[in-house]
């Protein structure tokens, strides 16, 4: 394996690292910490996020096994493990976000002595920022050509150490402490090339979840109910409730000819069949939109039930955030069943989720995000200086780009009260357009007819020729990739880099013009697991886009905590501040100036924000 400034880790097979390798130790000791825990389908982490699990009756803390660069080793339980060795030393797990919060909570609640470690490290985030897979096993394979037994700890679901035999114990222990001896090699191997403000991005998002997000319960127990009532009175008015999945399609099909309707060929909700069928016959038959609406109901109690289970009893959630959930580096949901990234937006059912989430007593949430950030990063990377400027000057962007597009001249008053519709429309166009969308697919994005989605294409490409170029630029950088066998990366001004890896070509025979037109493959991870993805230029310029736009964000949100500012939450390119009521108004206008000045690594990134003080979560 090796590593090339801007690069990246590249990383092939005879390149890998051996286990038995001689490694320097680390100026600072640092201890691989894994515990094992009980579960079942009941008691499970993924079903409660890490407090409520670690809070169930039914949880038991039974194993921590630590393994030091020093060459100490424990396995035993957490109770008889001296902690205070850990006082001045580095920790590492690989998914701290569990085994961090597990010490934190076994030494408040169970008596576990108390430490002063100098940091706890994730070496799970470490992996997958180098594109490893996000699970051990799968980092271990890629990295040391060694495969790991996973099963012996699958075998353990619904029993307790003390329930094995002295053989199953054994084998349990020795794979206990495998996990952390390969824990403590990963850190030793790759944490040297891992970027100090990454490592500062990793620790501080999980110290966000630790602080949990307030709940307003009441409202939780009154939506529950009356869901609980909507999917009764649904299920009910289904002529099949009782003699058949109330989802299925043969069931469906043969209640609609029974009644003499021809059923479509998909119930999909944005099917254009199955919109014009609902249309058609759900007042004569009612049940139609009970079929439509119960997965929907369903879907949304299941998230209600969710924040249910996992808040405590101090009314707040302790839900999870992913870092690097995307292979631009993106967060993403996780933990608690509940996707805290993916909200329901406005009202459902009576319902809005979001409003769920508020202030504790005597506390305001301030909530900013970052304004058009994929459109002006886009920009920057199409070098479109000229563009930048004008974002620069611009009191509303999408006014700005209508004049570009030679469909608004400036006058006294501005767009958005004189014409919204033309600035709703240029802000799709902008939206739309940035990423090499046909014209067909734009129409179907935006619900159009094809004139005008080609229309809004054709305006898009002719004005904005350096978007059009970066994605030229980037496919004939992967060609060139594909053509001489090289690993693809696109290098970022953070001092990071997208990484591809190999690229596979094969001939397109979609186009009929006589010429050689090629598609090109990677193979790359996506939620822990590596996926075949198809690459053109617009999707590398929309991945590089987010994942500037990405660094961007992260750097803000290490300023913001810099300011003394407690982030408790944060959703794609905005951060929920909770301050004490007082502090409400300093901490918007601090927190606004912050997130609308650019990092020091892209002074002409032109930046924006905006932000309002609630009650409750909303947007």
């Amino acid at each position: 394996m090796t590593f090339q400034p801007g690069v990246g880790f590249i990383f092939t097979m005879e390149h890998k690292y051996k286990l038995d390798a001689a490694r320097p130790k680390p100026e600072v000791t640092t201890w691989a910490i894994d515990f094992e825990t009980y579960f079942d389908s009941d008691v499970s982490v993924r079903k409660l996020g890490n407090k409520a699990y670690f809070n169930h009756p039914g949880f038991d803390a039974y194993l921590v096994t630590g393994h030091s660069s020093d060459g100490e080793t424990f396995c035993g339980h957490p109770k008889d493990f001296e902690w205070g060795k850990l006082t001045g030393c580095r920790v590492v797990s690989h998914n701290a976000s569990f085994d961090e919060n597990l010490y934190l909570w076994g030494r408040d609640t169970q008596g576990w002595e108390s430490c002063d470690y100098l940091e706890w490290c994730c070496t799970a985030d470490m992996c997958v920022f180098f594109g490893l897979p996000r699970n051990l096993g799968g980092a271990s394979a890629t990295l040391y050509n060694l495969e790991m037994d996973k099963s012996v700890r699958d075998r353990m679901k619904g029993k307790t150490f003390e329930s094995l035999d002295k053989e199953q114990q054994d084998e349990f222990l020795r794979y206990a402490e495998e996990d952390a001896r390969i824990c403590l090699y990963l850190w030793l191997d790759l944490s040297p090339s891992w970027p100090e403000h990454e490592k500062e991005i990793s620790n501080l998002n999980r110290e966000i979840c630790r602080r949990g997000i307030a709940i307003d319960t009441d409202a939780l127990k009154d939506n529950l109910g009356a869901l609980q009532l909507k999917l009764f009175d649904a299920e009910n008015s289904i002529p099949w409730n009782g003699e058949a999945a109330l989802l299925s399609r043969k069931a469906f099909n043969e209640e609609c000819r029974k009644q003499k309707i021809e059923p479509p060929a998909s119930l999909a909700q944005d099917n254009p069949l199955a919109i014009e069928f609902s249309k058609k016959y759900r007042k004569e038959f009612p049940w139609i939109t009970s079929v439509q609406e119960w997965r929907r109901i369903n879907a949304l109690l299941q998230k209600l039930q969710a924040f249910d289970r996992a808040v405590l009893p101090d009314g707040r959630y302790y839900g999870g955030i992913l870092y690097f959930g995307a292979h631009t580096g993106r967060f993403s949901g996780s933990g608690g069943n509940l996707n805290l990234q993916n909200l329901p937006r406005g009202e459902l059912f009576g319902v809005t989720m979001r409003n769920l989430i508020k202030a504790d007593e005597g506390k305001k949430l301030v909530v900013v995000d970052l304004s058009q950030i994929e459109v002006r990063t886009l920009c920057w990377l199409a070098g479109d200086t000229e563009m930048l400027k004008e974002i620069a000057e611009a009191e509303d962007i999408y006014e700005t780009f209508a004049v570009r597009f030679k469909r608004w001249e400036t006058g006294d008053k501005p767009l958005k009260d004189v014409n919204p519709g033309l600035r709703h429309a240029v802000k799709q166009t902008v939206l739309g357009c940035g990423y090499q969308a046909s014209g067909a697919r734009y129409a179907a994005m935006e619900n159009i007819t094809l004139d005008a989605g080609e229309e809004a294409v054709k305006t898009y490409r002719s004005c904005m020729p350096k978007v059009v170029g970066l994605w030229h630029r980037y496919k004939g950088d992967l060609a060139i990739a594909a053509d001489i066998g090289e690993n693809f990366e696109i290098s970022l001004p953070s001092g990071r880099s997208l990484r591809y890896g190999r690229v596979k070509r094969m001939k397109d025979n979609t186009f009929k013009d006589g010429k050689n037109h090629f598609k090109y493959f990677v193979k790359i991870v996506q939620q822990g697991r590596q996926s075949n993805v198809s690459l053109f230029g617009g999707k590398l310029a929309e991945n590089a886009s987010q994942a500037l736009a990405r660094d961007v964000f992260c750097d803000t949100m290490l300023r913001v905590e810099k300011n003394g500012w407690d982030t408790i939450m944060h959703v794609h390119d905005e951060v929920v501040v909770e301050v004490e009521e007082d502090k409400a108004e300093e901490a918007l206008r601090d927190i606004t100036e912050i997130m609308s000045t650019p990092p020091s690594w892209i002074p002409d990134l032109p930046l924006a924000a905006e932000g309002k003080i609630l009650d409750c979560y909303e947007k």
